[in-house]
């Protein structure tokens, strides 16, 4: 069982590094291609997402894709090595990365044995149903959203440490028919490319 996933709870850079460990030692890394959406300053954010690996991979080679600005053409991208999807609004993420597009060239770099990582809104919206707190939505309601389907017997609650999200995600529980993973900012759920759990890292 190779790990392939990682969820992690919060926001770059990875600081645990058991995570970086897992990430770094079963592959050499030398394109890695990072997917975001834009917001003000969004390119000295960047280096937060690759600095750690850099240090391990000095000739790396960085691609930074804006989804809702720009037309990708995914077939340049199919020798990436790891894949990142940041974080940021949840809901913008949802729209502009949940598309049978995306999902496909996704599924096919999993397959490749690419390594995906998402950062909180990034690691949400790869699981089938997509849990969005109330902390990250301006109707500050509990959502239930459609997501990418990379796995599907659980899903996650991002933050869960900071935004004391404790009550919400039982409530959304209630909801859903499987069990929501709370996963602090450090903490990174590990999945192998069928979306089963290999261990949690906290």
């Amino acid at each position: 069982m190779d790990e392939q996933i990682f969820l992690i709870g919060g926001n770059p850079p990875i600081k645990n590094h058991t995570i970086v460990n897992k990430i770094v030692s079963s592959r050499k890394i030398e394109r890695i291609v990072i997917f975001t959406v834009y917001r003000e300053n969004w390119e000295p954010y960047m280096k937060k997402y690759t600095e750690v690996f850099q240090s391990h991979f000095p000739n790396l080679n960085v691609d930074y894709l804006l989804l809702d600005t720009e037309q990708i053409d995914f077939d340049s991208y199919l020798d990436a090595d790891l894949i990142i999807i940041g974080g940021g609004n949840t809901e913008k993420y949802i729209a502009t990365y949940v598309n049978q597009e995306f999902k496909k060239y996704i599924d096919h770099m999993l397959k490749k044995e690419a390594k995906i990582i998402g950062f909180s809104a990034g690691a949400l919206l790869l699981g089938e149903k997509v849990y969005v707190s109330p902390n990250d939505n301006s109707d500050h309601q509990i959502k239930i959203k459609d997501g990418l389907g990379l796995f599907n017997q659980f899903l996650i609650s991002v933050h869960y440490d900071s935004w004391n999200d404790k009550a919400n995600r039982d409530k959304a529980e209630e909801l859903v028919n499987v069990p929501i993973i709370p996963l602090n900012d450090h903490s990174c759920l590990v999945l192998d490319k069928l979306g089963n759990i290999i261990e949690k890292i906290d």
